[in-house]
């Protein structure tokens, strides 16, 4: 049995489909998706066709301990739209009597604001088809229903950044002010996931060419409930109705800082992938020292650090440290020194520092910043230390003399760590 299509999707790529369409999939819930392309050069339009709008996704990793091995035919997509290619018939959809939800995954750079004419054809920013959109089924219902628009792109504050950026497409284009009106009452949801998608698999031997695979893991927090409040519930697809900001907090220090100073250990003791360096005693001691001391002080939950460990360990992911390592000092500053208040953090942005020394390792920055790392080292190591006091208090506005007093003794640390092994 084939259930309307409440939901409409921009964008089709790996994420999506293990992630949003997995779950609806799993969950049961009952509507089917209709799926836009994002881009003009996409091709999985062509490929669900092909495929009768199916697509396997396998959940491959450790859960509990366990190693899991999970297929799922996700077939909850019922029709699928090229804007680029069928501009009318995308804004077709603006009559659907049953569409209730618009969800998107455009990548980080899909929301943005680009002062453009009122689009006769498909534009390339989201925002812009998504305001005309809106217009369309505005005026065909004469404002007397609404949507739900869901991001799940992995920038902060993404439903109300969206929403922004459509309330200036209208102005731009001087729409009606009853327009505007409705548009500031629709429910733009700021989200956050947190699942690795890794896509299609080398060693795939099958003949789906959409074949996905995920880790196990799950989680989908989202600030507002009332888009959601009839959905089925799992405790294995976690949908989590709250303020996102301790969930963001805790997502870039534990995952995301851990993986920053994996990759400067990566450097140091010649690892190449996240499993490799966190299989170090040493290295794994440290970090949750490091994580330790952030569960206790900002009081989180501390079963999310343990899922983080496990799928730092999951055997089917080869998760690069060198693609980590790709503008690392904006990811120390995010990351690692908005929460260095303690000798542990002191200790592991020293850590970072070190490793952020051209002349001993590679980085991937920019010309100019590492010019300036290779000065300031240079009169660190010639005992100058005022130099590198005036470049911690720049970046990562911190106690600066305590990061040095660890950069002062980090062979000891770092001999330590190794001898742990």
């Amino acid at each position: 049995m084939k259930h309307p299509i409440k939901i409409m999707q921009i964008g089709d790529g790996n994420f999506i489909r293990g992630f949003f369409n997995l779950a609806v999939e799993k969950l049961q819930v009952p509507c089917s998706i209709v799926s836009v392309a994002a881009t003009a050069r996409g091709k999985t339009v062509k490929q669900l066709e092909e495929q009768q709008l199916q697509f396997t996704v396998m959940e491959r990793g450790l859960k509990n301990g366990e190693v899991i091995e999970e297929e799922t035919t996700v077939k909850v997509i019922q029709d699928t739209i090229h804007p680029y290619e069928n501009w009318h018939s995308f804004l077709q959809y603006a009559q659907s009597e049953t569409l209730e939800m618009i969800v998107s995954n455009t990548t980080e750079a899909g929301i943005y604001y680009e002062n453009i004419p009122y689009p006769t054809t498909c534009p390339t920013s989201y925002a812009a088809k998504l305001t005309v959109f809106l217009e369309q089924y505005y005026n065909h219902f004469q404002g007397e229903k609404q949507l739900a628009i869901v991001p799940l792109e992995l920038i902060e504050q993404n439903g109300s950044t969206l929403k922004t950026i459509c309330l200036q497409h209208a102005k731009d284009w001087n729409m009606p002010i009853a327009f505007n009106d409705w548009l500031a009452t629709l429910t733009f949801c700021n989200t956050l996931v947190d699942r690795i998608v890794t896509g299609y698999p080398q060693e795939y031997q099958g003949k789906d060419d959409l074949y996905t695979v995920c880790e196990p893991y799950f989680l989908f927090v989202i600030d507002k409930q009332e888009p959601f409040k009839h959905w089925p519930t799992s405790l294995d697809l976690p949908f989590v109705f709250d303020d996102l900001d301790m969930y963001q907090k805790r997502k870039v220090a534990i995952l995301n800082g851990s993986h920053i100073l994996l990759s400067a250990f990566g450097k140091i003791f010649h690892y190449t992938t996240v499993r490799e360096a966190f299989s170090n005693v040493g290295v794994r001691a440290f970090i949750e020292k490091v994580t330790n001391d952030f569960t206790h002080r900002f009081q989180v939950d501390e079963r999310y650090q343990q899922d983080v460990f496990e799928r730092f360990l999951n055997p089917f992911i080869e998760h690069q440290l060198y693609d980590i390592q790709l503008n690392e000092l904006s990811k120390w500053q995010t990351r690692i020194a908005p929460f260095a208040e303690t000798e542990i953090y002191y200790q592991a942005l020293a850590l970072g520092i070190y490793a952020m020394n051209p002349t001993r390792f590679s980085m991937r920055e920019s010309d100019q910043v590492i010019e300036k790392l290779i000065d300031i080292h240079n009169h660190f190591e010639q005992g100058q230390s005022e130099p590198m006091q005036q470049f911690i208090e720049q970046y990562f506005q911190c106690d600066a003399a305590e990061v040095i007093k660890q950069l002062s003794t980090i062979t000891s640390l770092l001999e330590e760590i190794a001898c742990d092994n």
